[in-house]
């Protein structure tokens, strides 16, 4: 098999991804290739090269809330849970953040953690000296509210470009939260679905995680390990409720006991329905 990657986000490295190391799990022979020798072509959403080459099978992969365009691909790797006549296999972009594959790091994502750590780790265990976080690019859905509410109550510590104080990496995000007892990971907008890597960083950085997402996420993580705005009639309600929890020894330490996954996640589901696609 002869695989070209297209449209990457930076740093992507075509030899250390989840992608080809997936399919090199369950395949001989695969190589990774220029486009035009490629007969298969992955790409994202960031740029439009894709479109020069039509002799190949084409995936269309997004860790980004959109619809995939059955014009331009065959096959697509998205959050939709809707199949799409069979062409759609659910990827969810927090997957990408589990070492599968025990490497411990591509260029980006880096700081992958193995599925037994996900629940007890270096950052679970760090002392939890500070009441809560964010870290983000940007402020929208809700997460300016959030922060200003929660801040009347204890000290919100913000982290990423609105705060003037970016950082580089997965592996930092976890040592920044890990002396948090919550920090507020919102997704960008809300589809059912669409859960990203937000939620499980929070939970491996070993903070209660105050997510703002689809309902849908029931599906993916443990509903008993973090609260969702979606569950509470108002937001005076949902910061009302993670004071009663920083007040409570007993409250917060059931949050924290309860495992991120209901379910262990497993590859072989995902590869059966990606290897069904690209026959």
């Amino acid at each position: 098999m002869k695989v070209a990657f297209l449209n990457f986000w930076e740093d992507f490295d075509p030899h250390n991804n989840f992608f080809i190391h997936l399919l090199r799990k369950y395949r001989d022979n695969v190589e990774v290739v220029e486009p035009d020798k490629a007969d298969t072509i992955i790409y994202t959403c960031f740029g439009q090269e894709h479109l020069k080459y039509n002799h190949c099978k084409k995936v269309f992969y997004t860790g980004e809330n959109l619809r995939p365009n059955y014009n331009e691909c065959d096959v697509s790797l998205t959050f939709d849970f809707e199949d799409y006549d069979s062409k759609n296999v659910r990827l969810p972009l927090w997957m990408l953040y589990i070492d599968w594959f025990n490497l411990g790091s591509y260029n980006n994502p880096n700081g992958l953690v193995p599925i037994e750590k996900i629940n007890n780790n270096k950052f679970i265990r760090a002392p939890k000296s500070k009441f809560c976080s964010i870290v983000n690019n940007h402020l929208k859905n809700n997460r300016d509210v959030m922060m200003e509410m929660l801040s009347r109550y204890k000290k919100v510590d913000g982290f990423g470009k609105p705060f003037n104080n970016w950082f580089y990496g997965e592996d930092a995000k976890y040592s920044i939260n890990s002396e948090y007892k919550f920090t507020i990971c919102f997704e960008n907008t809300i589809y059912p679905g669409y859960h990203t890597e937000k939620l499980f960083h929070a939970k491996v950085a070993g903070c209660i995680p105050l997510y703002n997402g689809s309902k849908t996420v029931e599906t993916d993580f443990n509903k008993n390990c973090f609260l969702n705005l979606q569950d509470f009639d108002s937001i005076e309600n949902f910061v009302q409720t993670i004071i009663e929890i920083d007040k409570s020894e007993k409250l917060y330490s059931t949050y924290m006991g309860e495992p991120l996954f209901t379910n262990t996640p497993c590859l072989d589901k995902i590869y059966q329905e990606i290897s069904f696609l690209l026959k």
